[in-house]
């Protein structure tokens, strides 16, 4: 029997609804655990959780962490995350070695799909508007498309129609369709709901682009400015990363908990704006956690000589 994917398209209200915001991935070969840590999984906060405790950890004096589920399906492990997009945008160092595929629902910004294949995102696509699409080998991808409903071709197509044969009817449960067809499994509802293993994750551990560009500011200028020239670990990365090698960072190292703590402190700097957290960091508290954002995306860049300009 084909599987049910329409609790992917459910607004609040629904009896089977998982949230206007989140994130499937899936990825061939890799052990859960093991798809946690690839992704910037933090070993130390592995438990048990559901998407429910998983929101509820969306706070300021839990840091507004971001958290991800893993379920072994056969060869696959599918990943969630309940209330966030961040995953979304690993997928291409999800893959190395191997093969993934992601889907993003978010309701207030762009909904996408992603299918990469050993660091190479192969094909994609905006799930709002399918004739953006995208990849360095797509074709297959725009076939699977058309298998499952949508039309990669149609730019005059208008998402604002409610008819069931416009693309942007039912277009979560096409994508979670169109993800079974390339890995020929698909979690179910109940499943993704369970208490699954979960880990905080922080995407700067994933060994992925950072989602900017190198600013006109140096690593150095910025420690200088936040007084950090003293954290241990930190100068013997720098020159290494300055001989042109790369630095390899791990959760667990002495660097890694500064990096977590500097991480902490930028997301919440961003999130306290929204929500009962904004009065409880000064402008100029906001403003240092900001940098420390700055300072993790110019580490990211330093320490990996493939990413420079």
């Amino acid at each position: 029997m084909p599987h049910d994917h329409s609790w992917a398209d459910a607004y609040p209200g629904a009896e089977r609804f998982l949230g206007e915001i989140f994130t499937l991935a899936f990825v061939r070969d890799l052990a859960p655990l093991d798809a946690m840590r690839r992704v910037g999984g933090l070993p130390d906060t592995l438990a048990e959780r559901t998407p429910e405790q998983i929101s509820a950890l969306h706070n300021y004096d839990d840091g507004y962490p971001e958290v991800v589920s893993a379920l072994a399906l056969g060869d696959w492990t599918a990943l969630v995350q309940p209330t966030g997009f961040w995953l979304g945008m690993l997928t291409t160092a999800l893959s190395q070695g191997t093969e993934a595929v992601s889907l993003v629902r978010h309701d207030y910004a762009s909904a996408s799909f992603d299918h990469a294949v050993d660091g190479t995102l192969v094909g994609g696509f905006n799930v709002d508007y399918p004739p953006v699409h995208y990849g360095a080998d797509n074709g297959r991808l725009l076939d699977l498309m058309r298998e499952v409903g949508f039309d990669p071709d149609d730019e005059e197509s208008d998402d604002e129609e409610n008819d069931e044969e416009s693309d942007g009817d039912h277009r979560f449960s096409r994508a979670l369709r169109l993800a079974e067809l390339i890995t020929g499994v698909s979690p179910t509802f109940e499943q993704l709901v369970a208490p699954l293993p979960s880990m905080h994750f922080d995407h700067w551990f994933s060994r992925a682009r950072p989602s900017g560009s190198p600013s006109e500011r140096t690593a150095e200028e910025i420690i200088a400015e936040l007084d950090l020239a003293n954290t241990p670990g930190l100068a013997d990365a720098l020159a290494t990363a300055e001989q042109g090698e790369p630095v390899f960072v791990t959760p667990e190292s002495e660097l890694g908990q500064h990096v977590r703590e500097w991480s902490t402190l930028a997301r919440r700097a961003s999130w306290s704006l929204n929500g009962p957290g904004r009065h409880r960091m000064t402008d100029a508290e906001r403003q240092r956690g900001y940098r420390f954002g700055w300072l993790l995306q110019e580490l990211a860049f330093a320490f990996r000589p493939d990413l420079r300009r």
